[in-house]
């Protein structure tokens, strides 16, 4: 993170922190409304070897001298595999609570301010491989290659600054911009499933064992369902629209658009073709997966009141 942006983030919730302490420009508000999640694409990644190299498929995995990508079965270098899913615009609810301070004799105000969205994605994507392709239409022994995402959900932690400006009778329009935290949760789930059908199965052609490599093989899945997490360095462009509906009471709305830098986490699959997430039965070299997201950003309209001391 660049450390112009770390101290202006400092600066800011220094201000806003201090504020009350000056006394008579202190308010708090609240907000409740929308948000909508942009369409997102997860680049999913891991360590894994080829099935043949897997002692669960192939006990015989010691000897194989060429795992389709040039390495042996005890080299650890293999190949790994990459994958991506593709989701569409998402919506949920979304409120807020904050206090700020208005300046003395100036337009601005100062405010830090918590938010809580949850988008319901609710989507199931096939996955495809980096260059476009359908993993199970690639691979022709799979029958099932989709991963989930039921929700993103995230706590949010913003240092603001708004200008307020002069407008006629009851009506203050104002814009503003915050940098902060989004501590982020993403509901994620996997599924990749041999087909049951040994004949189907191309993998461990070649291989002096390769009937039992099929039989081991044949309807095996890999699946991960998990609640994913990652603190995320965000900022935000407001515009909106106060009423004052007493001397001390406003109503509004107010429009904001969030982006945050990249959500990433990694854990270990749930089962590993049908078995634990490692590749020797003793429980050794553990197979984990990364799955990223670069564009993870939304808008979202609410309501606000604006109680003013």
């Amino acid at each position: 993170m660049p450390r112009n942006v770390l101290v202006t983030a400092c600066v800011l919730a220094l201000v806003a922190l201090q504020a009350p302490v000056q006394g008579a420009g202190l308010y708090i508000s609240g907000d409740f409304g929308m948000n909508f999640g942009s369409s997102m694409t997860l680049d999913g990644r891991d360590n894994d070897r080829a099935s043949i190299c897997d002692e669960y498929i192939n006990p015989l995995y010691a000897s194989v001298t060429d795992d389709g990508s040039g390495y042996t079965c005890t080299d650890p270098r293999g190949r790994g595999d990459a994958w991506k899913g593709r989701f569409s615009s998402a919506e949920g609810p979304l409120f807020a609570l904050a206090v700020g301070f208005d300046m003395p004799d100036s337009m601005l105000r100062t405010e830090l301010e918590y938010f809580h969205r949850d988008t319901g994605y609710d989507e199931t994507s096939s996955s495809i491989r980096p260059g476009g392709n359908l993993i199970a239409k690639i691979d022709g022994e799979l029958l099932t290659a989709n991963q989930t995402v039921d929700s993103v959900t995230s706590h949010n932690l913003f240092a603001n600054l708004y200008m307020d400006f002069d407008a006629s009778g009851r009506l203050t329009p104002y814009v503003g911009a915050g940098i902060g935290l989004g501590f982020t949760e993403m509901d994620y789930g996997a599924v990749f499933q041999r087909n049951i059908d040994p004949a189907a199965i191309d993998t461990g052609d070649g291989q002096p064992n390769a009937v039992q490599i099929k039989a081991n093989l044949a309807g095996v899945t890999t699946v991960e369902h998990e609640e994913l997490d990652d603190t995320l360095f965000g900022y935000q462009l407001i515009a909106g629209l106060d009423y004052m509906l007493t001397d001390h009471l406003s109503a509004g709305l107010k429009a904001r658009w969030v982006e945050y830098d990249s959500f990433k986490d990694s854990d270990e699959w749930d089962a590993l073709r049908s078995h634990p997430s490692n590749l020797r039965k003793d429980g050794s070299e553990p197979i984990v997966y990364t799955v990223r997201a670069d564009d993870v950003e939304m808008f979202a309209l609410s309501l606000t009141l604006k109680y003013k001391f």
